[in-house]
This record gives C-alpha cells, sequence and structure tokens, in this order.
C-alpha cells in the first residue's frame, strides 16, 4: 500500500531487465456455469474490463496519495507508473509485435507459397489419377501409353541410343540372356511344340561349350536388335557344334541299306543317305529352332518391361503414366505376353514346316554340295562345245571355279538385262546338263566297312551343305515370321487391346481420392487468401 514498497517490489525485476506491466483482469463469482451461459458472462464481463481496471487503480492511486501526504512517502518510479494498465501493456505488446512480424514475414511468405506449391501439385496428381476411374477417360490414357510403348519397342529394335544411356543396366551380354531365360521358368519349361521335349539336349550342349565364338561377341552388351541378331549368330554356333559324329553310326549302316528296293537285286545306298541325313538333320535342328524362338521371345519379353519404365520417366506424360492402376498394368503385361507366346507358336509351327522338307529328300545338285574330294574312280562328264566330256573331280581345278565366279561376277555387271539373262540361261543349261557322280556305282553285293566310310562321308559332307544352306534359309525364316511377325503384331496387339478390354472392370473407382480433391481446394483457397493478406501486409510495413 506504499509506493516504497511498490518500487522495491518491482526493483528486483527491473535489475533483471524484466518490465512487468500492472493489469487487473475481472473475473467471475463463479465458474460452474453451463458453456453458453460462460460464454455470454465472460463476454460481458470482458466489455466493461477497461473500466473496471480504472476503476480499481485509482483506488489503489488514491490510497498511495493518502499515505504519501501523511509519512512523506516517497513516490512510484516513472518505469514503474507508466506501465499501470492494459493500455500501457498493450501498447508495448504490439510493437513486440509489429517487430517480430516483420523479422517472420519473409519466412512466412515462403511457408504459405511452399505450403501452396504442395498442395496444388498433389490436387493436379490426383485429379490425373481421378481419371483412371472413368472407363473412357481409361481408354483414352492406355491407347496414348500403348501407342507411345509401340514406337519405343520398335526403336529397341531398330537400336536406341537414348535408352541406351538412360538404362546402361538394361542392356545384356549373351550369358545374361541365357540366364534370364532360364530364369523365366514359366517360358523355358512350357511346351511350345512336341520338339519341347528335346530341348535340354539343346541346353546342355550350351552348357558344354568351353568358350563362345569370337565373332558372336558374347561379352558385348546389347539391347533390342542386337540381341536378336546375336542370338541367331549364337544358334548358328550352336548347330555347328551339333552336327553328328558319323563314326557313331557306323555299325547301323548295313541294315539301313536294306535289299530289293524297287525290285533291285542290290543294296540301296542313297536309301542308308536319306535316313542318316534325316535322322541326323532332324536331332540337331528343331530342338535349337525350339530354344531360339524362346531365347527371342525372352528378349522380346523384356523390351516391353522396359518400355513401360521407359514412358514413365522424362518424357511428356510420364506424370500421367507413372499412375497407371497395377490391375490395368498387369493386365497389359498378361495381354501382351499372351499375344508374344501365341507369335512364338505359329512361328515355330512354319519354320518347322519349312525345314522339314530340307531333309526328306536328297538333292544332289545342291549349290553348297560339291565334290570337290571324291577320289573314286567314277567320272563326272561335262557339256563342252556340244558334247560330253569325262572329267575327274581332281581335275575341277581352283582356276576352273575361279573362272566360273568372275563370269558370274561379270554378268551381274553388264549394262544389257538381255545379256545378263542369256548367261544365266546357259548356265542353267550347262547345270542341268552336267553328269554328277553321287555315290559309287562300283558296289559289293554286301556292303564292307570300307564302303560305310564312303557312305557315312557323302553323307557327312552333305548335311554339312545343307547346314550351310539351311542357315540361310532358317535365317530369312525368323527374320519374317519373328522379327517382322513381332512388329506386325505389336499394332494389331495394342488396337485388340484397347477396342476388346473390359473397361469398367479395370477401372478403381477410390472415394477417398474425391474426398481429398475437396478438401485441398479448400486448403488451397485459404492459403491464397492467407498469402495475399500477409504479401499486403508486408507493402503496409
Amino acid at each position: 500500500k506504499t509506493c516504497s514498497k511498490a518500487n522495491g517490489f518491482f526493483k528486483t525485476f527491473h535489475e533483471n531487465k524484466c518490465f512487468p506491466h500492472l493489469v487487473i483482469t475481472p473475473t467471475l463469482p463463479k465458474e460452474n456455469l453451463p458453456p453458453l451461459k460462460l460464454f455470454k458472462a465472460r463476454k460481458e464481463l470482458l466489455q466493461s474490463a477497461d473500466k473496471y481496471e480504472e476503476a480499481e487503480f485509482k483506488d489503489w492511486n488514491d490510497v498511495l496519495d493518502a499515505f504519501f501526504a501523511e509519512n512523506q512517502d516517497e513516490l512510484l518510479l516513472p518505469e514503474v507508473k507508466e506501465k499501470i494498465g492494459f493500455l500501457s501493456a498493450k501498447q508495448v505488446m504490439r510493437e513486440i509485435m509489429l517487430d517480430d512480424t516483420a523479422k517472420r514475414l519473409p519466412e512466412v511468405l515462403a511457408a504459405l507459397r511452399t505450403e501452396l506449391s504442395q498442395n496444388t501439385k498433389e490436387l493436379k496428381t490426383l485429379q490425373e489419377q481421378q481419371k483412371f476411374c472413368d472407363p473412357k477417360e481409361l481408354r483414352l490414357v492406355v491407347g496414348t501409353m500403348l501407342i507411345e510403348i509401340n514406337g519405343r519397342i520398335k526403336s529397341y529394335l531398330e537400336g536406341d541410343l537414348k535408352s541406351s544411356i538412360k538404362f546402361p543396366e538394361r542392356l545384356q551380354t549373351l550369358d545374361e540372356e541365357i540366364d534370364n531365360e532360364e530364369d523365366d521358368e514359366d517360358w523355358s519349361s512350357r511346351e511350345l511344340n512336341f520338339y519341347s521335349e528335346k530341348e535340354d539336349v539343346w541346353r546342355e550342349r550350351i552348357a558344354h561349350m568351353e568358350e563362345y565364338p569370337e565373332e558372336i561377341q558374347a561379352n558385348e552388351r546389347f539391347l533390342g536388335g542386337k540381341q536378336y541378331q546375336r542370338a541367331i549368330e549364337f544358334f548358328r554356333a550352336v548347330l555347328l557344334e551339333a552336327l553328328p559324329n558319323p563314326e557313331l553310326l557306323k555299325d547301323k549302316i548295313p541294315n539301313v541299306t536294306g535289299y530289293l528296293s524297287d525290285g533291285l537285286h542290290r543294296e540301296n545306298w542313297e536309301h542308308a543317305m536319306v535316313e542318316i541325313i534325316r535322322v541326323s538333320m532332324k536331332d540337331a535342328s528343331h530342338p535349337g529352332i525350339n530354344y531360339l524362338i524362346k531365347h527371342v521371345g525372352s528378349i522380346f519379353r523384356r523390351l516391353f518391361l522396359l518400355s513401360l519404365d521407359d514412358i514413365k520417366e522424362g518424357e511428356k506424360l510420364s506424370a500421367t503414366f507413372k499412375l497407371l492402376p497395377s490391375k490395368v498394368e498387369k493386365f497389359l503385361i498378361t495381354q501382351f505376353e499372351s499375344m508374344l507366346w501365341e507369335l512364338m507358336e505359329e512361328a515355330s509351327k512354319q519354320i518347322h514346316s519349312s525345314l522339314e522338307p530340307m531333309y526328306s529328300t536328297i538333292d544332289p545338285t545342291l549349290p553348297t554340295f560339291r565334290d570337290y574330294t571324291n577320289e573314286s574312280d567314277e567320272e563326272t562328264f561335262v557339256l563342252r562345245d556340244g558334247k560330253y566330256e569325262p572329267i575327274r573331280s581332281a581335275e575341277k581345278t581352283k582356276e576352273e571355279w575361279t573362272s566360273w565366279a568372275l563370269k558370274r561376277l561379270e554378268s551381274l555387271r553388264l549394262s544389257s538385262g538381255v545379256q545378263a539373262k542369256a548367261f544365266l540361261k546357259k548356265e542353267s543349261q550347262q547345270r542341268a546338263l552336267a553328269r554328277k557322280a553321287f555315290l559309287p556305282d562300283k558296289r559289293t553285293s554286301m556292303i564292307r566297312g570300307d564302303e560305310v566310310d564312303t557312305i557315312l562321308q557323302r553323307s557327312f559332307e552333305y548335311i554339312v551343305a545343307l547346314m550351310e544352306f539351311n542357315l540361310t534359309n532358317l535365317k530369312f525364316q525368323l527374320n519374317h515370321y519373328l522379327f517382322q511377325g513381332f512388329k506386325d503384331k505389336l499394332g494389331q496387339f495394342f488396337m485388340v487391346s484397347t477396342t476388346n478390354a473390359n473397361w469398367d472392370s479395370l477401372v478403381q473407382k477410390d472415394p477417398a481420392v474425391q474426398n481429398r480433391i475437396e478438401n485441398l481446394k479448400e486448403q488451397i483457397s485459404s492459403i491464397d487468401d492467407s498469402l495475399k493478406d500477409v504479401e499486403a501486409m508486408q507493402r503496409r510495413m
């Protein structure tokens, strides 16, 4: 009740750099009222708070003045007197808040802008995602996506630098390709046709190869079309390794020559050759063709998965494609793999069928089958100047073959089509009239060991020649039915997928997405208003 006591009380605060304000707040007689009544009573109390405080401080000052008049006590210190009442505190609080606001405004603006950007981005993402809840929108997006995938896969097959840089880990060596093919057990063990039973024999041949031929570049990392090219060359290398050893058949040959074929009293050596070639070529070629088709199928299968990842990264519509529901993506993968397997089945059917006629009969005039090493006394006749002249195989000198090759090349350079046709006609006539020894005509009544060796040697020479001829033919077959067939099927597949798919069943509706979109719109509107207010405040300050 004295100024000296009041000054002494506040001195301790002032010494500690603390300058409190004296505020008197009215209180209710009791607080245990219903919420609405309590709110109304407090509101009325606040309305009279200033007058209540003013009256209370007036009474206190009157007491201090009376005590000072009677006892000559000291006056209130100025730093205490000026801090009496809520108005003085309000002014200081306002200055502190304004100073703090001025310092924090840049941070507040940055925080508001960051939150606005995040919410706007999330809203855009959810709105894109919502497209997949509408069957028509889903079909449109997937259609656009499949067009992109089609273009990417074709670019991989033709050679694509961008994907090699973008996905270096997807390029593969030959061993990695083989491991992938074996890891895909759902395909490697799946029956392509009845030749599938012997595919493991081909895999064993690969496993027992000490090293790959240098020319197939097994250690180079390839993708797409180059993988396909290497797969063809690899098939060629393994097929050459699969050539049969004639000596293993030696004890079987006499039995295969038979007797009295077509009523002729002698053994049929030619039939024995046909059997040797048919069995050897069938066992060596067909399982390998199955393996090659599965190998190429595994490469094409990976290209589709790569294209899915490719279009989701760094492209114009990547943000939308990333939102593709997993259910739809699995559907597309399943449809693609089904299409690819059907293509592989059809290609294998056509290629196997085209190969069978190549060994069911023998053609002694096969272009790649030339009798360079016939050391028998059999004579070969050629038409020269209108009459046949006998020559021995040893007389077919290198110079003669070189001369023939030069004449053929010269015909191709002739400026006149008539001259070229004349040359080709003459060559065809000479080939038709040439007499060529196939097997020795002089034979014992019952075949002997040296004669068996002759049949085996000639059979092996024919197999080698036929193998070379077949490899060229197979390359055309594979390119047409498998490689080009795959490119053609891609366009059909994407068209059929978008036309025949049940888009209603693929839609995944999520009510939570719509609710979140509405909440984000409200938040963005509120943040935008706050941002405008803070920017206006910053301009005023």
